[in-house]
């Protein structure tokens, strides 16, 4: 009888590390997570914690230093967090000796990838929390079109290159220990990498899209509303062949594995709609009914993400499916805002870039060792980004629209991001793709992505025409034509002063009002913002409940809705309301186009600080003070600033208003407005004129005297449209012409004061006086420049009013005739009223209901 054989440990030990299939075998000190201190002699990075946190320090910094420096390029901060992993990887930095052992030994990889995948995970979710499905769903017919004609081509040529590559190749991965081995995995690549391939190639990045579509300011052009929306297809075709490429990777282990993970994947995702989302939605309407979302709730929502990674996990799809799915169940309303605001900053800002960096730790540009393979994979993804382009302008030229759009669209489409290197870890994590082709495609990911971007400077952002029209101030010669006038909202509470003010500024359906309501909507990075440029567009959507929009979405319907209610109830008033979605730094282009285009002849600008309960004014966000300096430096018209201090509570029954006129441009605008005020019975108007005594004008006496004049001539305009109404038995409800002489500011002050303490709702001011000795000190301790010395004083606490303030900046015409052109006067410019009035002249009375 035989004896039986023994193993030899040291035998298969030996064996094992000869085998060409051999896995790496790692030993760790389990005791050695946490260190007693330096002063005894530990070193921080030989303990698992102080290795973690030093390596979340230097690539958060990393990251932030190349994104600092790639700034003035333009670049999308994609660029910098993939450039900052290529430059801490051993392709740079880990060629230095030692680096790699110090910073990112072997033993420290799996931690810190568990952790980066801790952050994708929420990261994916938040995505899917910020995108909603029927938002996606009511896209348009083109925008599927432009969706399938983008990423149908793509994935062909993805799909072709594999199989070329894999044919070429013979083992893409060449990890196999014998033929047996070596087969199947190559059957597993035939099946699984050209799907990795091709959907990667016709990936779109929507939250990098959407930050391009927002600094290029085609939020609100059919441009930018077809590749948001097409963007948003894209995904969905992406996530989809992600999930089928993973599920063929189970070919290996048999056909009954890989149909479990497809039913896995279709588990997870009815689960997610048919339990986890209806319990959501009664919870969105608690909060839509006022109750709170409680730190509990928050609680279970985040955890269930935990869950729901873990569940798709162990089905074989991936974690970052199951976060994603669940992403998609949470409805975005007061409760997906709620969650991502507790997450997206620490995970964006802090976990993330420890994905990019654990993807250039893996770029070794030293795994490229077949040159021919290569270059076909570049060539193949240049190709892809090319056919995207003419995709796009073949679905244009079907659909009748302009070449440029076509191509503007194409390369919009063409914007890499995060889901692709998604696609290309999990591709490489389930040996579906060589560390040769994982390079590459990282490479060529980040290269388009930044060809995009120049392009798009050239061929998507138009020239800024110049628009031709004569309109831009409120004084016009002829008073029964269409008054234009851009409301600016930063939030639903901005509205009922801006109606009132509307109202007040509006006589009678004999002078019609075309107001355009634009909602200023942040864009801080998160592009849920950008999904309501569909929204913005003429729909439905009033039909969905409040549960299915997101917040800024819920806020544009309810200021749409103000501003069409407003038009079904005054006559002579047509109102519409677009959206701006920008960064509030370049904010102010957007209002400016706005105006351009709707030939505007007034914007009108909300204060940066809202009325509290005891009186005080707060802040209400910082950016909105030099967003509003911006606009009155570049505006195409005239412009309003109002400080609203209870306008919009003013009962219907009329409005008591204060218009005071120092001289000059922008007071001739205050009294334009007064003369429209003349006409509406619900207005209470008195006109009070500060003239200086022993005053001198500044200028030369030309200059001084055809201020004057133009002063005289708006003035007796005004006046006469009074006597003539009032004459006519129509007008306001009382008309009061009131000129004061003062020495010294603090006369001024007080004339103003008792105009003050006979109550008034309004106060209209020039934003400039034409009276700057009686301003000079004023302006040292202004706290608000935007509104001009008067305008401050009148807003400050210390002046003590409960009324509103409109700050009024007349557009400043570049040729020496503006004056007399704004006012419709002759050459000389006299008015053809006549002669100026008498400092004298008063006109008091009730000039009866118009009719």
């Amino acid at each position: 009888m035989a004896a039986t054989a023994v193993a030899d440990p040291l035998a298969e030990l030996w064996n094992h590390t000869m085998s060409a299939g051999r896995s790496d075998l790692f030993c760790f000190d389990t005791r050695k997570i946490t260190m007693t201190g330096i002063w005894t002699g530990d070193n921080p990075l030989d303990f698992s914690l102080p290795l973690l946190l030093f390596q979340i320090i230097l690539v958060t910094a990393t990251t932030r230093v190349v994104a600092l420096l790639l700034a003035p390029l333009r670049l999308p901060r994609y660029i910098a967090e993939i450039l900052a992993g290529f430059l801490l990887g051993p392709s740079v930095l880990g060629r230095v000796p030692h680096f790699s052992d110090i910073a990112f030994p072997v033993r420290s990889i799996f931690i810190l990838e568990s952790m980066s995948l801790i952050g994708l995970v929420y990261y994916t979710f938040t995505i899917g929390v910020e995108i909603e499905l029927h938002t996606v769903l009511r896209a348009g017919f083109r925008s599927f079109w432009f969706a399938a004609a983008s990423a149908l081509p793509p994935f062909l040529v993805g799909a072709v290159t594999g199989y070329v590559a894999l044919s070429s190749a013979g083992d893409e991965d060449g990890g196999g220990t014998t033929t047996a081995a070596k087969a199947g995995q190559q059957f597993l690549n035939r099946l699984s990498f050209p799907v990795f391939l091709g959907a990667t190639f016709c990936s779109t990045a929507f939250s990098v899209l959407a930050r391009n579509i927002a600094e290029l300011k085609l939020a609100g052009t059919d441009v930018g509303q077809l590749s948001i929306s097409a963007s948003l297809i894209n995904d969905t075709f992406a996530w989809a062949g992600l999930t089928v490429a993973t599920a063929l990777a189970h070919v290996r282990y048999g056909m009954v594995p890989c149909l479990w993970t497809l039913v896995s994947g279709v588990l997870i995702v009815s689960a997610s709609y048919l339990v986890v989302r209806p319990m959501l939605v009664r919870l969105a309407r608690r909060v839509a009914e006022g109750e709170v979302v409680s730190e509990a709730h928050e609680c279970w929502v985040l955890v269930g993400v935990l869950v729901a990674a873990l569940v798709a996990d162990a089905g074989g799809t991936h974690a970052i499916f199951g976060a994603f799915v669940f992403g998609l169940a949470v409805p975005n309303g007061p409760v997906g805002v709620a969650i991502v605001e507790k997450v997206e900053d620490f995970v964006v800002g802090t976990l993330l870039p420890l994905f990019f960096a654990m993807s250039g730790l893996r770029t070794d540009t030293a795994k490229i060792t077949s040159t021919p393979a290569a270059v076909l994979l570049m060539v193949a993804a240049l190709a892809a980004a090319i056919l995207k382009v003419a995709a796009a302008v073949g679905v244009a030229a079907v659909f009748g629209m302009p070449l440029l759009d076509g191509t503007s669209i194409g390369l919009l489409l063409n914007t890499k991001g995060i889901i692709e290197l998604i696609i290309l870890n999990i591709g490489r994590n389930k040996r579906i793709m060589s560390d040769q082709s994982f390079t590459v495609l990282v490479f060529m990911s980040a290269l388009i992505t930044a060809l995009v971007t120049p392009l798009l400077a050239l061929v998507v952002k138009p020239a800024r025409r110049l628009v031709f029209y004569k309109r831009r101030t409120i004084a016009w010669p002829q008073p029964d034509a269409e008054f234009h006038v851009l409301a600016c909202v930063h939030m639903p509470r901005d509205v009922p002063a801006l109606l009132t003010l509307l109202d007040v500024a509006s006589p009678s359906d004999r002078s019609p009002v075309a107001v355009q309501a634009l909602h200023l909507i942040e864009f801080a990075g998160r592009s849920s913002a950008l999904l309501l440029i569909n929204a913005s567009a003429p729909s439905s959507s009033f039909e969905h409940s409040a549960h299915r929009r997101s917040q800024v979405e819920l806020q544009f319907k309810h200021i749409a809705h103000a501003f069409m209610a407003y038009e079904e109830n005054v006559a002579g008033v047509s109102a519409r309301t677009m959206a701006a979605v920008s960064p509030y730094a370049t904010m102010h282009d957007d209002v400016t186009s706005a105006a351009e285009e709707r030939h505007s002849a007034l914007i009108l600008l909300p204060f940066h600080k809202h009325r509290l309960v005891d009186g005080g004014m707060e802040v209400f966000h910082p950016a909105i003070q030099p967003l509003n300096q911006s606009i009155q430096r570049f505006s195409p018209c005239t412009v309003g600033i109002l400080v609203d201090r209870g306008l919009g509570g003013v009962p219907g029954a009329g409005c008591r208003v204060a218009a005071l006129f120092f001289g000059g441009r922008d007071d001739r605008e205050v009294a334009a407005l007064a003369i429209r005020m003349v006409y509406n019975p619900a207005v209470d108007l008195t006109l009070l004129r500060f003239a200086q005594k022993g005053g001198s004008f500044t200028g030369t006496e030309f200059d001084a005297l055809k201020e004057r004049k133009a002063d005289d001539g708006i003035l007796r305009e005004f006046l006469d449209r009074a006597n003539s109404v009032s004459a006519g038995g129509g007008g306001g409800a009382g008309v009061e012409y009131r000129e004061r002489g003062v020495f010294n500011a603090s006369e001024m002050v007080a004339q103003i004061r008792e105009v003050e303490a006979l109550g008034k709702d309004l106060f209209v001011v020039g934003k400039v006086p034409g009276l700057p000795a009686l301003t000079a000190g004023m302006a040292e301790w202004s706290e608000c420049p935007e509104l001009g010395p008067i305008g401050d004083l009148l807003s400050s606490r210390d002046f003590q009013t409960t009324a509103s303030v409109l700050v009024v900046q007349s557009y400043a015409r570049p040729s020496a005739g503006g004056i007399s052109a704004e006012l419709g006067l002759g050459g000389d410019g006299v008015p053809a009223a006549g002669r100026p009035p008498r400092p004298d002249q008063i006109r008091r009375g009730s000039l009866g209901n118009r009719s």
